[in-house]
C-alpha cells in the first residue's frame, strides 16, 4: 500500500449503502449520497474502481454525482443481475437510470464487469491498490434462476485490506447469502451487514458463519416498515464477538488499514 495511511470509511448515508477504500487508490463499494463525503474523494477526480453490488436507488445514486463533477472511474464493477419482464423487485425507471450512468462511464473509458462467484480460490477475483477483492457471491445459478429477483444477483464482495478484512454484502437475499455461507472464512473480521438491517438478509446460518469480530449495519430507522429489524439485530449482536455498529446512531466509521 505504499506510504500512504490506507482506511476503510463506512458513510452514514440514511438508509443506504456507500463505503470507501482509501490507499494509494481509491475505491468505493456503492455511492449512495456519495456528495456528502466529497472531502474522502481523491483531489484527482480518478476512481480505480466503483463496485455497485446492485441496481438500487439507495446503492447507485452517487454514480450521478460522478458523472456531473467530472470524475473518471477505471473499473465499473456490478451486479450481473439481467432484469426479468414485470420484475418488481428493481422499477423500470431505476433500471435505465443505472443503465444510463453505466453507458456513460463506459463511453469515458470505463472497463466494466458483471462478475458472478468466482470459481476458483487459488487467489482473489481482482488484487489492485494493495487490496486483494474475492467474490464469493452471488453464485450464477442464484443469480440466473427464472424466479430469482435483483438481490439474489447481488455482489458480496470480500476486500483484504493489509491487517483488516470486510465482507461487502449490499443488499443480498437469504439465498444468495446461505451459497456464501457454504464457503470457508467468509468474513472473520468487519461484517456489512445486509440490507439495513432488515430480516431478509439476516439469514442466522449466514451470520453464525461470518464469525464476525464487528458488524456495521448502514439503516436509519423510520425509512421503511421493520427497518431495522429487531430480530436481525438481535442476530448479528448474539455473533458479533466486539460491538455492533448502526450508522444512524453511531455516524460514519472509519478503520486504519
Amino acid at each position: 500500500m505504499g506510504t500512504t495511511v490506507a482506511s476503510l470509511h463506512h458513510l452514514k448515508v440514511g438508509c443506504g449503502d456507500a463505503s470507501v477504500i482509501q490507499t494509494d487508490v481509491t475505491f468505493l463499494v456503492d455511492c449512495h449520497r456519495i456528495d456528502e463525503h466529497r472531502s474522502l474523494l481523491p483531489a484527482s477526480k480518478v476512481l480505480r474502481g466503483v463496485f455497485i453490488t446492485h441496481q438500487h436507488r439507495d446503492h447507485y445514486s452517487g454514480l450521478e454525482f460522478l458523472r456531473t463533477n467530472g470524475y473518471k472511474v477505471e473499473y465499473l464493477i456490478y451486479s450481473p443481475y439481467v432484469r426479468r419482464n414485470g420484475d418488481t423487485s428493481v422499477t423500470i425507471e431505476e433500471w435505465d437510470e443505472f443503465l444510463a450512468h453505466q453507458g456513460y462511464f463506459k463511453k469515458q473509458g470505463a472497463k466494466t464487469y458483471t462478475p458472478h462467484r468466482q470459481t476458483s480460490w487459488d487467489k482473489p477475483w481482482w488484487s489492485n491498490g494493495g487490496v486483494d477483492f474475492w467474490l464469493l457471491g452471488p453464485k450464477e445459478s442464484t443469480a440466473t434462476s427464472s424466479t430469482r429477483h435483483i438481490h439474489d444477483a447481488c455482489l458480496v464482495i470480500k476486500a483484504n485490506m493489509g491487517s483488516r478484512k470486510c465482507l461487502f454484502t449490499g443488499d443480498a437475499s437469504d439465498t444468495n447469502l446461505r451459497d456464501v455461507a457454504t464457503l470457508n472464512h467468509i468474513c472473520d473480521d468487519i461484517l456489512h451487514a445486509s440490507h439495513h438491517g432488515s430480516l431478509e438478509g439476516a439469514d442466522l446460518d449466514f451470520v453464525k458463519k461470518c464469525k464476525a469480530t464487528y458488524t456495521v449495519i448502514s439503516t436509519e430507522s423510520g425509512v421503511h416498515e421493520s427497518v431495522p429489524h429487531p430480530t436481525a439485530l438481535q442476530r448479528y449482536r448474539d455473533n458479533t464477538t466486539e460491538k455492533v455498529y448502526r450508522t444512524d446512531l453511531d455516524g460514519s466509521l472509519k478503520w486504519t488499514l
